[in-house]
């Protein structure tokens, strides 16, 4: 048997009888082994003792203090102990703080393990002690109906788990293992998502001492270990991922930015390329206009830098220059040209409809004053627009030789670009579900917590759906090439 297979049959057992309190144990069964502080917070009744006692229940005789909340003598030597509980410790008791207090800084490798119904960030607090908890675990009030009725068909197994012979851990292992952890190495990914947490942390003012990070990164590495490897990887963060830091701004700071931080460490290679996505609409519009724009020379004038229709319209009695940008012409899109205060006027719409031919509507609301004498205010694009009026455009020269060069340069530069981009985004596919398929196999690892793992996978689906329809765009544009004969 594997030392994987020992863990997690050791851990089926740990869990058995307990529904919905699976990953809590893990958590805490890490912690244990790593030798972090562990606080289990939760209302009476929400299994905080079944826990503390299913995670003693996990090594082979092991020594155990127990301290309840009524006062007891405390030994002077704590060391002697391989696992102290404070059970529903009274966080206002100074005794009882100064017990915990020689617990933390004496007790050597033993699992530390505190239990309450105080909320984390007020019992911690109270006896000053939130900076060397290293881990918070916060019990849901209540269990499921299902769960509920699973546990109350054989209460039996609520008593102490029968670990099979041979799964328990002895002190001689936990000590060699604890030595072989420290060796495991921090792989690149997991320092990242470690940074991108230490930038929440410093941007919400959460305060993060280095020893609770040592702690941590232990954690990260007795998954590691316990799942065959010698480094880590980003699925041994995922915990970080979860309500353990003691405090609810941490919690929701650190929680709720945490798939994305993960995934921008996975994806930081094409990171840039996804936080600005190619414009594939874009140019395919431009190209299908040069494809099929004829090869006139229109009249226009230099407008707000840049070559434009001019036209007269007359409304409420007056007279109105508007100036419509010649990349517009022969295009079927619906558009506002500027005026003559070099603005986009919004009350007036206009469209090609694939011809020279400008159709104008208007916002009814000018009828009366004009575009000069009312408020101008946009109008939404919901907004009724009337027809109003369809103006000719000059033609100076029917297949004009320089209009020709132009377009046929223009078409070669999109073209170069196209093809560019349609490279790319195959790459960038490629690179995606190869990312997505890899993941597929972490799954399965001991500890990791699916749900984060399923989001993440749920994301890069997405991701990958997005550059999947602006290659397809690209892929659409490339073909329009062949038209050109």
């Amino acid at each position: 048997m594997t030392r994987t297979e020992r863990i997690s049959q050791l851990l089926d057992a740990l869990c058995n009888g307990i529904p919905e309190r699976e990953s809590y144990i893990q958590l805490g069964f890490l912690a244990t082994v790593a030798g972090a502080p562990l606080y289990i917070y939760g209302r009476p009744g929400s299994g905080k003792s079944l826990i503390a006692n299913r995670l003693a229940a996990a090594q082979k005789n092991p020594r155990i203090l127990k301290v309840g909340r009524r006062q007891q003598n405390f030994p002077d030597k704590v060391s002697d102990f391989d696992i102290i509980i404070f059970q529903s410790f009274n966080s206002t008791d100074d005794d009882t703080k100064e017990n915990i207090h020689t617990a933390i800084y004496d007790r050597n490798n033993a699992a530390l393990i505190l239990t309450g119904d105080q909320r984390p960030e007020t019992a911690l607090n109270n006896i000053d002690v939130a900076d060397h908890i290293v881990l918070s675990m916060s019990l849901p009030e209540s269990l499921s109906p299902k769960a509920l009725c699973s546990l109350l068909q054989d209460q039996s197994k609520l008593n102490e788990p029968k670990i099979p012979e041979g799964l328990t851990l002895t002190q001689e292992e936990l000590l060699q293992w604890f030595k072989e952890i420290k060796d495991i190495t921090l792989s690149e990914e997991t320092l990242a998502v470690i940074a991108k947490i230490a930038e929440i942390c410093d941007k919400h003012d959460i305060y993060v001492p280095i020893h609770k990070w040592i702690a941590l990164t232990n954690i990260m590495k007795t998954i590691a270990f316990f799942n065959g490897r010698t480094e880590t990887r980003f699925t041994d963060t995922f915990f970080l991922g979860t309500p353990i830091w003691g405090k609810s701004n941490a919690n929701a700071a650190i929680s709720g930015n945490f798939n994305n931080i993960v995934q921008t460490v996975l994806l930081k290679d094409v990171a840039e390329t996804l936080n600005t996505p190619y414009d594939a609409d874009a140019i395919n519009s431009k190209v299908k206009h040069l494809l099929h724009r004829s090869n006139n020379l229109y009249e226009t004038r230099t407008f707000n830098n840049e070559a434009c229709l001019y036209y007269r319209i007359t409304i409420a009695g007056e007279i109105t220059p508007l100036y419509v940008p010649l990349r517009y012409i022969e295009t079927e899109e619906d558009f506002n040209p500027y005026n003559e205060l070099k603005r986009i006027e919004p009350r007036v719409r206009c469209n090609y409809h694939g011809t020279p031919n400008c159709s104008i509507s208007i916002d009814p609301s000018v009828k009366g004053a004009g575009l000069r004498g009312s408020s101008m205010q946009s109008s939404s694009s919901s907004a009724k627009f009337e027809d109003y009026a369809k103006l000719p455009t000059y033609v100076i020269r029917e297949n004009d030789p320089d209009i020709i060069a132009k377009k046929k340069a223009s078409i070669e530069e999109l073209k170069k670009e196209t093809d560019l981009q349609l490279e790319k985004q195959t790459q960038l596919l490629l690179a995606i579900r190869d990312m997505y398929r890899a993941n597929k196999a972490y799954r399965n690892d001991l500890f990791c917590n699916t749900e984060i793992f399923d989001k993440l996978q749920d994301n890069l689906r997405e991701v990958f759906e997005k550059v999947s329809a602006i290659a397809a765009k690209v892929k659409e544009t490339s073909a329009l090439f062949n038209e050109i004969k």
